[in-house]
């Protein structure tokens, strides 16, 4: 057997303890340096609570002050308890300042503080912000995109997905005269359907996953979620809200993602060009890549978003 596999109870493919420390020394993005970005504004106030914060970073040519820019909204990733809008993983996307955009970084609310849909209703709520106050700031309200990592991903695709529906909305934390709607989204590597029993896929495809979870403790969605039922945890996932009307998606996900599989993707691909069109959906798939993986933070990656966001930002 090889050294590097054990081969668990229900058949899957665990990473080692000494596996699973190695990746996260290597996949963790690291913190955002964001007191080197020379045009910003920092700790903006998108809310009515203190704690709903966001960070706008302006070309580094703007010369022009009567300029005003698209916006990509970044939202980071965590599994919903960890991050910041820091995370160093805005590398995914920042290089768009360089390209004439505007890169916003959204603070929302985590587990335990809140639970679903708590944290959609923050990322609504920066979004509705940004359009009350495009003016001040030089935003084109015409023109907002989202990008979002790993839990970050299923936030921005449900932000896109449920844009100005108001049992989404969190209207009671401001700007509730707003429209919550997005030009664009992109999501790497990130949930799509929280129904799916991802150890099917494991077993398939014998990608190894990060880890395992005792057998005892309460699941993740079901703290989250407040639901470990299928069918309620499918009507709260982005797959179940893919309607004509959405906007176009990129999906990004590598193939040996061990903690994501990335049949999400290839499933709410499928869904996006079964009831919008082929032209609504962009899928790239990357054979050797993990979670996380520090391509997704590279400037070759971000080359990748911002030529599909040029297409209805621009």
């Amino acid at each position: 057997m090889d050294e590097f596999n054990r081969y668990a109870e229900d058949g899957c493919h665990y990473m080692t303890p000494e596996e699973l420390d190695a990746f996260m020394n290597k996949a963790m993005p690291g913190i955002f340096d964001r007191d080197s970005v020379e045009n910003k504004i920092l700790d903006v106030r998108y809310g009515t609570l203190e704690t709903q914060l966001l960070d706008i970073y302006y070309p580094g040519s703007d010369s022009n002050k009567d300029a005003v820019y698209p916006v990509i909204f970044y939202i980071h990733g965590g599994a919903w308890m960890l991050g910041n809008r820091y995370s160093g993983s805005i590398n995914s996307i920042f290089d768009a300042t360089n390209h004439g955009y505007v890169v916003v970084a959204v603070e929302y609310r985590l587990y335990p503080e809140v639970k679903f849909p708590e944290f959609i209703f923050d990322i609504k709520t920066a979004v509705r912000w940004a359009r009350a106050h495009a003016a001040e700031y030089r935003f084109d309200p015409d023109r907002f995109g989202m990008i979002g990592d790993s839990a970050g991903a299923y936030n921005a695709l449900m932000t896109a997905f449920t844009a100005n529906r108001p049992e989404y909305e969190g209207a009671e934390y401001g700007w509730a005269d707003f429209s919550s709607a997005l030009n664009v989204v992109c999501g790497q590597y990130g949930t799509s359907d929280l129904s799916i029993d991802k150890r099917d896929y494991y077993r398939l495809s014998g990608v190894k996953r990060l880890q395992r979870e005792p057998a005892d403790a309460p699941g993740l969605y079901d703290q989250i979620w407040c639901s470990d039922n299928p069918g309620i945890l499918r009507l709260c996932s982005p797959i179940s809200h893919v309607t004509k009307s959405i906007p176009p998606v990129l999906l990004m996900h590598g193939k040996m993602d061990g903690s994501v599989p990335y049949q999400n993707s290839t499933a709410l691909a499928e869904k996006i060009e079964k009831v919008c069109g082929k032209d609504r959906i962009r899928l790239l798939l990357f054979e050797n890549l993990n979670h996380s993986d520090p391509f997704f933070n590279s400037a070759d990656n971000a080359a990748l978003v911002i030529d599909y966001f040029d297409r209805y930002l621009k």
